[in-house]
C-alpha cells in the first residue's frame, strides 16, 4: 500500500477528468463486515467517483476516474479488506465512458430485498484498535467490558432475524447514545453500521455477583472477579456464544473443584493464556500453529505440551497435548489486564450437556461457583469454542465453531435445489445447501443428550429461518438407529421432498473431496469407531474408491466381535478380550493377557462366555475398537470416560518413546474370499504381547504397523485401479501421530495425499461429506 502511494505520486487533481467508469460485481464474506466503508475510504483517497452497495450475492461496485486509480482501487480490495472480510472473487461486468454527473463517492443502503437474506456474518475477537480505546484512560470506553467495532465483536451469536440491523439483534434493547449514533452514521468511521456498538453509557453493564456480599459494576466487577479467582475460586464468565467455568490454571485445588462441579474427571480442559508470547511458554508452536492461534476466530490450538510450566497436571492429566486459547472478548483481556495468570477457560455445562448461554440456566451450576462475570446482551445462539490441532503437517481442524459459522463452503457441484443434511449422531452439525455453497453450522454433541437434541432442532429451524431456505431435499446417514436419520425420515414425509441416505464412510471421503474441490474418483483411507456399513454391519477400517456420487469398498481392517454391542466402546477390556479370542480361540481364557485385559473375574468370565456363544457380539471392522483394545492391554485404558480417551492415552504412551520399533510388514494385507483386501492384526497382537511391560514402544509399534499396512493396502488398490488421489479422513485421523506415519508414507509412494484444513476429519465433517453427495447425485449423473 505505501509503495502504490510514494511510487504513484499524488492522487489526481480535481481539473483531472476521469477517464473510465467499471462497474464490479464482489463475492465472499463482503456484508457485516465494514467492506463498504473500506472500500468508500479508499475511494475518496483515490479521489474516485461512484457508489458501492449490497446485492443479494455480495457488493456491487461503481467507479469512475483515471484507469490506473482504478486498478489501484481493485488490487487493495483483494490485498487488502478489512480482517473479517473475504474476497472470493472480483469480476468486471461493465466498462465504458464516465458519466458527468456522478458526483463523490457515496455508499448506498441495502434495499433488503427478500433475495438479500441469509448473509449472516462471524463472530471475530475484539481488534487492536477497540482495545487500545479500551486502556486509554483518556477515551469515552476506557475500561468498556463490551467495546467492538466494525471489525471486531459479536454477529453470528447476536442476530435474531435478517436484515441484520440492530434492531433485529439482541443489541435492540440499548438504543445509542449521540455520539455512539455519530459514529454509526460516518462513513469514514471504524463503526460506521456497526450492529452491536455502544459505550458505557448507553451499552450492556458488567456486573460480578458473588456467593457472598454485594454484586460489583464495572471495573469493580472485574477486580472482584480477578481476586475470587486468585484466592482459589471457581467463577462463570459470559462469552461471545457461551458462558465459560473459569479457574485458575495452576491452581491443583481450584482445577479439582471445576472436574468434580463439572463431572468430567478426565477430559483435557483448555487453557487461556494472555498472549502468544505466554501459549509459547506451555506448548510447542509451529509457524502455522502459531498464526492460527492469533486468527479472528481464535480457535483453542492443541499443541505438544512443555514440561516443567506452572500449569498443574490436573488441567490435561496423562496427555502430551495441551489446549491454548487467547483472549477474544474485552472481558476476558480485562481479566488478564487484573493480572490473571494462565485460567482454565472450560465450556459452563455439566459432563456432555451443551454450552449454556442463559443467566438464569447458569445459576444452576452455583453449588460449585463462587460467582458469575454477567452482562446483560443476551446470547441469542450457543456457538462452542472452536479447536484445531498443531500437527506435523499443518493445522488440522477438530471443530467448527465460534468464528467459523456460518461461513459457506464451496461444493464442487452446484445443488440445483436447496436442500439440509442432518449429519450424523456423536459431533453432530447440520448444513444448508444452496447452488455450490454448503452452510455448515455449530457444534452440537452427541444427540444422545436430551437438551444436545433439542438444539438439533432449534438450530435447524434456526438455520432454515436466517438463510430463507426451505428445503426441497434431505440427507441424513444410513445408519437406521440415528435419531437424526429417524428425524430426516419423518421431515421428508411432511414436506414430501426425496430422502437421500448417503453411507457413513462415503460422506468421510466426500467432505474431503468437496474440502479440496475433487470430483474425480478417489482413494479414500476411511477409519474411525464405527460407521453403518453397506452391508449393514459395522465398518470403520475402510479403504474405499469412490466420486461423490458413489463408491465402493476395496479393503477392510479384520473385523473384531464386539461383546455387548456399544457396551466394548465404553469398556475397552471387552475389546481387548475379543482381539486376544481371535487369536487364541478358547485358550484365550488362560491367557496372561486376559487377565490384564479385564481385570474382575466375573466380568470377564461373563463376556468370554458372550464371545464363546456369540452372543450380542456383532463385527465390527472399526479402528477406533482395536485402538480401545491395544489401550486396555497395554494398562493404559480401562474405560473410555470420554470419546476417544483410549486413543488419546496410545498417542501420548507412543510419544513418550524412546526407541521407535518399525512395524513393517507387521500387519498382513491379504484378499479374503470375497476379494476385499484384509488387514490382519492377529500378527499385530502377538508383536505386542512379546513387548511386554515395553508399554512406550508397543504403543509406538501399534501406530507404525497400521500406518504400514493401511500404506500397503492403498498401493494395492492403486494398482488395481489406477487412482492415485488418496484421503485420509475419519475420527482415528485426529491421532497426529498416526496421520503423520500413514501420510509420509503415501506422500513417499507418489500418491496424491489429501488431507483435513477446512472441514474435522471426524464427524463434524459428515453432514458437509452429505452436502456434497447429494448435489452430485441430484445433478443428475447417477440415481439417488
Amino acid at each position: 500500500m505505501l509503495g502504490f502511494r510514494v511510487s504513484f505520486g499524488a492522487v489526481p487533481s480535481s481539473a483531472q477528468p476521469p477517464n473510465l467508469r467499471r462497474t464490479w460485481r464482489i463475492r465472499g464474506q463482503v456484508q457485516g463486515v465494514g467492506f463498504r466503508p473500506f472500500v468508500y475510504r479508499e475511494a475518496m483517497e483515490l479521489m474516485l467517483e461512484g457508489s458501492v452497495r449490497n446485492d443479494p450475492s455480495g457488493v456491487t461496485l461503481v467507479a469512475q476516474g483515471p484507469a490506473d486509480f482504478l486498478d489501484e482501487l481493485i488490487r487493495r480490495i483483494r490485498e487488502e479488506a478489512p480482517a473479517l472480510a473475504r474476497v472470493d472473487d472480483v469480476t468486471c461486468i461493465e466498462e465504458g465512458a464516465p458519466e458527468p454527473d456522478e458526483g463523490v463517492f457515496r455508499i448506498i443502503a441495502s434495499d433488503h430485498a427478500p433475495a438479500e437474506r441469509g448473509r449472516v456474518t462471524v463472530d471475530a475477537a475484539v481488534c487492536e484498535d477497540c482495545l487500545r480505546e479500551m486502556r486509554d484512560e483518556g477515551d469515552r470506553r476506557f475500561g468498556h467490558a463490551l467495546i467492538n467495532c466494525t471489525n471486531c465483536g459479536p454477529r453470528y451469536t447476536i442476530v435474531r432475524d435478517l436484515p441484520y440491523d440492530r434492531p433485529l439483534t439482541t443489541m435492540a434493547p440499548f438504543p445509542m447514545c449521540t455520539p455512539c449514533e455519530a459514529e454509526y452514521r460516518d462513513p469514514g468511521d471504524r463503526r460506521f453500521h456497526a450492529q452491536p456498538t455502544c459505550c458505557p453509557r448507553c451499552g450492556p453493564q458488567l456486573r460480578f455477583v458473588a456467593q457472598e456480599g454485594e454484586p460489583a459494576e464495572g471495573p469493580d466487577a472485574i477486580a472482584q472477579a480477578a481476586t475470587t479467582l486468585a484466592g482459589g475460586g471457581v467463577i462463570g464468565v459470559k462469552g461471545l456464544g457461551g458462558y465459560h467455568l473459569v479457574c485458575e490454571a495452576v491452581d491443583d485445588d481450584a482445577v479439582a473443584r471445576l472436574r468434580a462441579g463439572k463431572r468430567r474427571d478426565h477430559k483435557p480442559f483448555a487453557v487461556m493464556v494472555a498472549n502468544v508470547e505466554a501459549a509459547e511458554q506451555l506448548v510447542e508452536l509451529s509457524p502455522a500453529g502459531r498464526r492460527r492461534l492469533q486468527d479472528p476466530d481464535r480457535p483453542i490450538v492443541l499443541a505438544t505440551r512443555r514440561h516443567g510450566t506452572a500449569v498443574v497436571e490436573g488441567v490435561a492429566p496423562g496427555n502430551h497435548r495441551l489446549g491454548v486459547m487467547l483472549p477474544y472478548t474485552p472481558i476476558q483481556h480485562l481479566l488478564f489486564d487484573a493480572g490473571c495468570p494462565p485460567l482454565v477457560m472450560t465450556s459452563a455445562n455439566e459432563s456432555d450437556d451443551p454450552l449454556i448461554t442463559d443467566d438464569d440456566e447458569v445459576r444452576r451450576l452455583a453449588p460449585f461457583c463462587d460467582g458469575f462475570l454477567f452482562h446483560d446482551r443476551e446470547i441469542e445462539r450457543a456457538v462452542d469454542d472452536g479447536i484445531v490441532l498443531d500437527g506435523p503437517r499443518g493445522v488440522v481442524p477438530i471443530r467448527r465453531a465460534r468464528g467459523q459459522v456460518p461461513l459457506p463452503l464451496a461444493l464442487p457441484t452446484p445443488a440445483e435445489e436447496p436442500g439440509l443434511c442432518v449429519g450424523g449422531e456423536l459431533k453432530n452439525t447440520v448444513a444448508l445447501v444452496r447452488g455450490d455453497q454448503a452452510i455448515l453450522g455449530q457444534h452440537l454433541g452427541d444427540l444422545g443428550y436430551a437438551l444436545a437434541w433439542r438444539r438439533f432442532q432449534r438450530t435447524i429451524d434456526d438455520l432454515e429461518r436466517l438463510f430463507d431456505i426451505q428445503p426441497a431435499w434431505i440427507a441424513c446417514d444410513a445408519h437406521p438407529g440415528y435419531a437424526s436419520q429417524q428425524w430426516a425420515q419423518r421431515r421428508a414425509r411432511e414436506l414430501d421432498v426425496p430422502l437421500i441416505e448417503v453411507q457413513h464412510h462415503h460422506a468421510h471421503l466426500a467432505s474431503l473431496m468437496a474440502e479440496h474441490g475433487r470430483s474425480e474418483p478417489t482413494i479414500g483411507v476411511i477409519c474411525d469407531g464405527v460407521g453403518h456399513g453397506a452391508d449393514g454391519e459395522a465398518w470403520g477400517g475402510e479403504i474405499l474408491v469412490g466420486d461423490l456420487r458413489s463408491c465402493e469398498r476395496h479393503g477392510r481392517l479384520r473385523p473384531l466381535r464386539l461383546p455387548g454391542g456399544d457396551a466394548a466402546a465404553r469398556e475397552t477390556g471387552r475389546c481387548a478380550l475379543s482381539w486376544l479370542v481371535d487369536r487364541f480361540g478358547a485358550a484365550a481364557a488362560d491367557h496372561p493377557a486376559a487377565a490384564a485385559a479385564l481385570a474382575d473375574d466375573g466380568r470377564r468370565a461373563s463376556v468370554l462366555t458372550m464371545l464363546a456363544a456369540g452372543l450380542n457380539c456383532p463385527p465390527s471392522s472399526g479402528m477406533g475398537r482395536l485402538f480401545d483394545a491395544a489401550a486396555a492391554l497395554l494398562g493404559l485404558c480401562d474405560w473410555n470416560h470420554h470419546e476417544a480417551l483410549s486413543g488419546m492415552r496410545l498417542e501420548s504412551a507412543a510419544m513418550a518413546s524412546l526407541a521407535r520399533p518399525s512395524g513393517a510388514d507387521v500387519v498382513p494385507v491379504e484378499p479374503t474370499e470375497q476379494g476385499l483386501l484384509e488387514l490382519d492384526t492377529r500378527p499385530l497382537l502377538d508383536a505386542l504381547l512379546a513387548r511386554g511391560e515395553e508399554v512406550t514402544e508397543a504403543a509406538w509399534l501399534f501406530h507404525d504397523a497400521l500406518a504400514d499396512a493401511l500404506a500397503r493396502a492403498v498401493r494395492k488398490v492403486r494398482e488395481r485401479t489406477g487412482i492415485h488421489a488418496v484421503a485420509v479422513s475419519g475420527g482415528v485421523f485426529c491421532n497426529a501421530l498416526l496421520t503423520e506415519q500413514l501420510v509420509g508414507r503415501l506422500a513417499d509412494d507418489g500418491c496424491d495425499v489429501l488431507v483435513h484444513a477446512e472441514v474435522p476429519p471426524n464427524d463434524g465433517g459428515i453432514a458437509y461429506g452429505q452436502a456434497a453427495v447429494a448435489a452430485a447425485r441430484l445433478s443428475g449423473r447417477a440415481e439417488i
